[in-house]
């Protein structure tokens, strides 16, 4: 089975390029499929081909991309791939590949499979936004809509979807290597970290403005991983609240594993989300968890026994959450290892990999018994 997917260039590697980096490796060691990474974009990226194509263990093709009102154009380039690659299905992971998928089925039978990693709805703004409404209106078209969560699976059929499934995200499990000192951090501080994109909708300015309120604890240290247009206003507010120097900002980091791997808490304080790759990753690393029950995260983590589960935009119930997991290392130990357990049995590279292998199946049968069916008042 031959399957091209379909990610475009967007800037600065995120979450969806992680995960596919992770699940590359086990997709091309199947021998019953044989993937094709296919990268929209105006100029190569070195790096993130690298990711995508496993260290090249997966063959990459490049789509050019000039703007959206050339996209006519990249559609009927994107149909000679496929006809030339022998392509069997098109897998998008993407709004802009979703879009190309969506113009090229006048040219091309191909069945289409889009991979909805989530949304941000109403935390977007600006252009973000009118992206994100386009994507909604794509997914009506595809013949399957897979999904991380089932939060993303009830938006996917209010959206329209006409077949939709689950398959969870997952993350890898490898370790974070580096040690606290040189990652620049104190060796006697409980360290609790948030890593993702910098945005409203991840809830940053929660943790920060929680953490204010724990200042005369002389117990903790913290992190915020990663890059975005909030940036500068956290930065603000934390100096503001006068616990500048107790927060640590990486700014865009390659190994956030190795951040994981240093923390004590994982904290995902998130307004928004699907399932966040942020939550796996600190399960994957056994970490205690205190995170916000937006998206799936109340379903992937028992509150109690995996960690804390606080409702969303509430500071005062994340402060405590937090502050319960600072005074007791037994209980942070106790829930690391229930996580680390969630994660070994759903959300491991493998399982993701062999889901959406059945689910690409699955879609080339589903778009055969469409294409076989009579038209409407034959006999």
């Amino acid at each position: 089975m031959r399957v091209a997917h379909l990610k475009s260039r967007y800037g600065a590697i995120g979450g969806i390029e992680s995960m596919l980096g992770s699940v590359m490796p086990e997709l091309a060691g199947d021998p019953s499929v044989d993937p094709l990474m296919v990268v929209v974009c105006a100029e190569p990226d070195p790096d993130l081909e690298r990711r995508l194509t496993a260290d090249g263990a997966v063959a990459l093709r490049r789509l050019a991309w000039s703007g959206v009102a050339a996209a006519p154009l990249a559609a009927l380039r994107l149909a000679r791939l496929l006809r030339r690659e022998r392509i069997d299905l098109i897998h998008t992971h993407d709004m802009r590949a979703n879009l190309l998928a969506a113009l090229v089925r006048p040219f091309s039978g191909t069945p289409w499979l889009c991979h909805i990693h989530g949304w941000l709805g109403p935390t977007h703004s600006g252009i973000h936004r009118l992206y994100e409404a386009v994507d909604r209106n794509l997914v009506r078209f595809a013949d399957h809509v897979l999904v991380g969560s089932n939060a993303t699976l009830r938006e996917v059929r209010d959206a329209g979807a006409r077949s939709t499934s689950v398959a969870w995200n997952a993350v890898s499990s490898r370790p974070g290597r580096a040690s606290r000192a040189e990652l620049g951090l104190p060796p006697d501080k409980v360290v609790a970290t948030v890593l993702g994109r910098l945005h409203r909708g991840k809830g940053q300015d929660l943790f920060i403005d929680a953490l204010a309120g724990l200042a005369h604890d002389a117990r903790w240290h913290a992190v915020i991983v990663g890059v975005g247009e909030t940036s500068d206003e956290l930065r603000r507010r934390a100096a503001d609240a006068g616990i500048a120097g107790r927060v640590t900002f990486t700014g865009l980091v390659s190994t956030p594993a190795d951040w994981v791997g240093a923390s004590d808490i994982v904290v995902v304080p998130s307004r928004k989300e699907s399932l966040p790759l942020t939550c796996l990753e600190g399960m994957a690393q056994g970490k205690a968890l205190v995170v916000s029950s937006a998206g799936d995260m109340p379903v992937v983590i028992s509150d109690g026994v995996s960690g804390r589960v606080v409702p969303v935009d509430d500071v005062v119930a994340l402060r405590a959450a937090i502050a319960s997991l600072l005074a007791d290392g037994d209980l942070r130990r106790r829930m690391g290892e229930a996580a680390r357990q969630r994660y070994e049995t759903h959300h491991t590279t493998a399982a993701l990999a062999a889901a959406m292998t059945d689910c690409a199946r699955r879609t080339i049968e589903l778009r055969r018994g469409r294409d076989r069916r009579p038209p409407k008042g034959a006999r």
